[in-house]
Order: structure tokens, then sequence, then C-alpha cells
């Protein structure tokens, strides 16, 4: 049996090792802010990954090439919009596009069961709100990575990426496990709101966030730099492999994604909720 002496051991040992070293990058307040920041919208992004989705098949009955454009309609402006985002971004402060960016995909995101609750919500809405969100994070995805350069030292740049995917993983983990259960009480089109909640209050951390922010003063015209851009990565070997393989990865994981949920809601009968 477990003495108290015993028991306050165990509690010393547990407080230890989750104190943070006096050099943890979590005690600078300025990356803590974007650390929660990014474990926030990461916890929505799981929501929004099972239940717009799940919108297309439950409540319009999409068919199976409807539920292949839906997911190509969010993976597109990657394709369209990555290097000229890159090239824009040069030209302009980095935060405000970030912050901007998620309020414009939480507002996007609450258009869907806003559409449902007044029966209007149709699949080529759903391509708008994928396709609008797919830019967005496009864009403002970009923005984030740059702004993490202005917050952390570059020595200290592959702690925080490090970080920033322990954030990432634990919303992988543990969010779409919430997500079903939100899904369960709520409703999937009603589950976006929380996203669309989360969303806002990750770029609330965000706004009045101190960075430097450095923009190049020199304006080169856009479409020159643009085709510099691409030569560059044309010329780089190791830039086109990561890009392709990047590529790849996101096209399989959707389409896992959009069989995973078509088989477990028309031909296995499972309820919402067990699909997280």
């Amino acid at each position: 049996m477990m003495t108290a002496v015993d028991a306050a051991q165990v509690f010393r040992r547990a407080r230890a090792r989750l104190t943070l070293a006096p050099n943890d990058l979590l005690r600078d307040a300025v990356y803590r802010r974007l650390w929660i920041s990014i474990l926030t919208a990461s916890f929505g992004a799981q929501v929004t990954m099972l239940a717009l989705p799940l919108t297309a098949a439950v409540l319009l009955h999409a068919t199976p090439t409807q539920m292949g454009i839906l997911t190509a309609m969010e993976i597109v402006p990657f394709v369209l919009f990555s290097l000229p985002s890159g090239v824009w971004l040069d030209r302009v402060r980095k935060l405000p596009v970030y912050v901007y960016g998620e309020f414009f995909v939480a507002t996007t995101i609450a258009t869907v069961p806003l559409a449902w609750w007044m029966d209007r919500l149709t699949m080529e809405w759903l391509y708008v709100v994928g396709f609008l969100i797919g830019t967005v994070y496009t864009t403002a995805g970009s923005a984030a990575q740059i702004v993490l350069t202005q917050v952390v030292p570059r020595e200290r740049l592959v702690e925080a990426h490090a970080k920033n995917a322990l954030a990432s993983s634990t919303a992988e983990v543990a969010g779409p496990g919430a997500a079903g259960v939100l899904i369960k009480i709520a409703g999937a089109p009603l589950a976006l709101l929380a996203d669309a909640v989360l969303l806002i209050v990750s770029a609330t951390i965000l706004r009045g966030l101190r960075v430097q922010e450095r923009v190049d003063p020199v304006r080169h015209p856009f479409w020159p730099a643009m085709r510099e851009g691409l030569d560059f990565v044309r010329g780089n070997r190791l830039l086109v492999t990561m890009a392709i393989a990047v590529g790849i990865w996101q096209m399989c994981q959707h389409a896992a994604l959009v069989v995973q949920i078509l088989f477990a809601t028309r031909v296995l009968g499972l309820p919402n909720a067990a699909l997280a």
C-alpha cells in the first residue's frame, strides 16, 4: 500500500518531468502563443477533415465521383497557387495574412451549417468551400512558416519545428476521437461550427503577436520573380523530389479518406461517430 511519503515522491517526479527546462522554447511568451495557436487550429482541422466529407456523403448522398471532386477542390489550390503566393508574400507582412486567413477559413466553414439550416446546402457549395479552404491554407500556411522564422532564432528552428510537429501529432491522435463524439452529439454540419470557433480562438491568440516583419524593399516585377522561383525549384533535384513525394502522399491520403468514409457509411453501415 502506497504511503503518503511515496505518493509525494511520485508527485514530485511527475512534476519534474513536466517542468520545462530553463532554456525550453515554450518559456518564450511569443513562441508559446504561436504553439498554442497551432495546437488549437490543428484540433479544428481534424474536425473539418472528418465532418466535411461526412456532410457530403451522409446528408447530400454524394456519389463517389462527387466525393472525389470535393477532395480535388481542396488539393488543386496547392498546385495552382503555391508559387504565386510565395512571390506575393515577399511583398507583404506575413502575420496579418496568417491571422486573417484563419478568420476567413472560420467564416467559410461556418457557412456550411448555415446553408444546411436554411436547407440550401448543395455539393456545388461544398466544392466552393473546399476550394476556398485550400486556397487560404496555401497562402496562410506559407505565411505561418515565415512567421515562425521571425519568432524563433535560426539555430533553434529544428527544435521549433519538432515542437510544432508534436502539437499537430497530438491533434491527429486525440482529434478524430473528439470529432467523432462531437459529430455523434451535434451532427456533421454543426460539428463544423466547432472548427470555426477553434480557428477564431487560434487567430485571436495570434493577434497582437510581436514579430519583426521583414518585407523585401525591392519590388521585382511579379511574373519574372515567379519564373525565377520556378527555375530555382526545377534546377534543384531535391526540391523536385520532395514536391513529387508530398503531392503523391497528399493524393493517397485524401483518396484513402474518401474511400474509408464511403465504405464505412454505405457498405458497413457504421454510424458517423464510429468513423473516428
